[in-house]
């Protein structure tokens, strides 16, 4: 959730998160709350890009001399439009370079596996959008599906 406020034409992100879920219903007419994200791909790009911006000032308080660099996990079954919206969006939030992982490989990752063996590993990702269930090996996707 993500609640901004309409700046002359320009959405500025006033809260992410929690705390913007509790705002849901109790704003003035210039402020909106919205889900930017939905089943995994983006649904409002402006806000999707303000949220960005919000993240990496939290992470980075002071202007860094370089733009950070950031990973971002899509769903398996995101389409390729789906891919460069996600990709533009966070580009023109001011990284400087922009990967985009599976979300079940980056499961895998988070949780260990070694999924660079020549045997199958199965991951099921339950996220609150979608849920992923794929089977990786050789460092890669060998089967995956994706539910919304």
């Amino acid at each position: 959730m993500v609640a901004y406020v309409n700046e002359g034409g320009r959405k500025v992100v006033y809260a992410v998160g929690t705390e913007a879920k509790t705002m849901l219903g109790k704003t003035h007419r210039n402020m909106e709350v919205i889900r930017p994200l939905r089943d995994g791909v983006i649904a409002d790009f402006d806000v999707a890009e303000e949220m960005i911006k919000y993240f990496i000032r939290k992470v980075l308080p002071r202007p860094a001399l370089i733009s950070p660099q950031i990973v971002i996990c899509v769903p398996t079954g995101a389409t390729p439009v789906e891919r460069r919206t996600i990709l533009e969006s966070a580009q023109a939030s001011g990284a400087r370079r922009v990967k985009l992982i599976e979300e079940p490989v980056a499961a895998a990752l988070g949780a260990g596996l070694q999924i660079d063996d020549p045997t199958g590993c199965m991951v099921v990702d339950i996220g609150g959008g979608t849920t992923e269930i794929a089977v990786l090996s050789l460092g890669g996707l060998v089967w995956s599906r994706s539910l919304a």
